[in-house]
């Protein structure tokens, strides 16, 4: 299996985000979940990775113990394949996603910023000031990745609190220079992410 630029470029997003791998036999398949109300932000992922997608998109339903509720979401899987492998290798330590200290070398695209603001980024309600969460790595992974995004794209961003987690915040001074950067990339149906205010 053949992975381009292009993908290569949105796999590493996803997998800063909300992708992620998993064994799949002997080789490792990427997962792309999306909730029902981001249908058309994974139909355009499995647009862009069709090449290298099994099936097709499937609806899922089941039961979330954090919110004890059912959930509806959207998912699909690229072929298992040891092309999948290499990302596996670099994300993974022991079955847990994590970064590695090599990122800066690995992220120079724009689409690979945008793919994540998607998934995991938002814009402040009270301010033009942009909010990453990416609490589930820890805070020396998201100083890595502060590191990274400042040295490749020359924005500079800090780490705020929000509730028990560090999330990267991109101050209003810095917003509108991330917001140039990714908005090429960034689909209709979540430009509110990114729509600031004069």
């Amino acid at each position: 299996m053949q992975v381009t630029k292009r993908q290569d470029a949105i796999i590493i997003g996803a997998l800063l985000g909300d992708g992620c791998l998993e064994k799949n036999g002997k080789w490792p398949r990427l997962r792309l979940e999306h909730g029902a109300g981001q249908q058309s932000y994974l139909v355009w992922k499995y647009e862009e990775l069709k090449a290298i997608i099994t099936g097709s998109i499937m609806k899922v339903h089941a039961y979330h113990k954090v919110g004890k509720c059912y959930y509806d979401s959207y998912r699909a899987y690229t072929h298992s394949d040891q092309s999948l492998e290499i990302y596996r290798t670099l994300f993974y330590r022991n079955g847990k996603k994590t970064i590695p200290a090599s990122i800066a070398a690995l992220i120079n695209d724009p689409l690979s910023l945008a793919v994540w603001f998607m998934d995991d980024g938002y814009k402040r309600n009270d301010c033009n000031a942009l909010r990453i969460n990416s609490d589930s790595f820890n805070e020396k992974e998201q100083r890595i990745l502060q590191s990274m995004i400042k040295r490749n794209f020359g924005i500079a961003t800090t780490l705020h609190k929000k509730g028990r987690y560090w999330n990267i915040y991109i101050p209003q001074k810095e917003s509108k220079k991330f917001v140039e950067l990714v908005k090429p990339f960034i689909i209709p149906e979540l430009a509110y992410k990114i729509a600031l205010t004069p």
